[in-house]
């Protein structure tokens, strides 16, 4: 069943790229400062993109409305995003931002690999079963006929992406022998795919409401067990 992955509907809101980056040596700044008036603007552009993008669709939603929506001239939008598809593909690159886990994880040499795997499963699933993760995933699926360049860019900057960057991670537990996997990039795939069975399709299809946080650690907690009879070394 693992190796279904591939023909599911299993589509990650880029999920993660940003989401668990930390994991993977994206560490980010800690230095507090203030925003300059040019971010303010670009934060505001892109909040409203969001709300119209989620609220309306992507061809619904014309620059000229996202800028009337963020109180700035069009040209402004355009300084900012250079077009639609690039504010599209920010947008979702700062909603996979919501959900990052703690980024001193993985400073600790001596934390056990099933800590890891919890911690990297609760955020994913986090962001698969957030109400902007599955809006953005419906809007996708929504465009695909007319825009079918959003599905691929999304899956390239989201799924494929993620998955590449889980192997890797994968790949260096191995050489640390916490792990024993032959091929890393399937054996992300596997995580993923046992990690969304539960919850993903059926929340996609608006036909269960949202694990609260007990459930998702639960459900995360079995599917490691899982992953651990695997690829854990005896």
């Amino acid at each position: 069943w693992c190796n279904d992955w591939q023909n599911a509907s299993i589509i990650i809101p880029v999920s993660l790229v940003l989401n668990l980056s930390v994991y993977f040596g994206e560490w980010p700044m800690t230095t507090k400062r203030t925003k300059s008036k040019d971010e303010t603007k670009h934060e505001a552009i892109l909040k409203s993109a969001t709300r119209l993008f989620l609220k309306q669709g992507y061809s619904n939603t014309s620059m000229e409305a996202i800028a009337d929506d963020a109180r700035v001239t069009k040209q402004t939008v355009y300084s900012h995003f250079t077009s639609k598809d690039v504010l599209f593909s920010n947008m979702i690159l700062a909603l996979s931002k919501k959900h990052t886990p703690s980024n001193a994880l993985l400073a600790d040499s001596d934390k056990p690999i099933e800590d890891v795997l919890n911690e990297i499963g609760v955020a994913l699933l986090s962001m698969l079963t957030s109400k902007e993760g599955l809006a953005a995933t419906r809007l996708v699926i929504a465009e695909l006929h007319q825009h079918p360049e959003l599905a691929k860019r999304y899956y390239d900057d989201g799924t494929q992406r993620m998955v590449d960057m889980m192997a890797e991670f994968l790949e260096k537990q191995h050489k640390q022998k916490k792990l024993h996997i032959k091929d890393a990039s399937s054996a992300a795939a596997c995580f993923f795919s046992m990690l969304k069975g539960r919850y993903y399709v059926r929340m996609l299809l608006n036909v269960q409401s949202a694990p609260d946080q007990k459930e998702k650690e639960s459900h995360v907690k079995e599917t490691v067990e899982h992953f651990l009879k695997l690829y854990g070394r005896s």
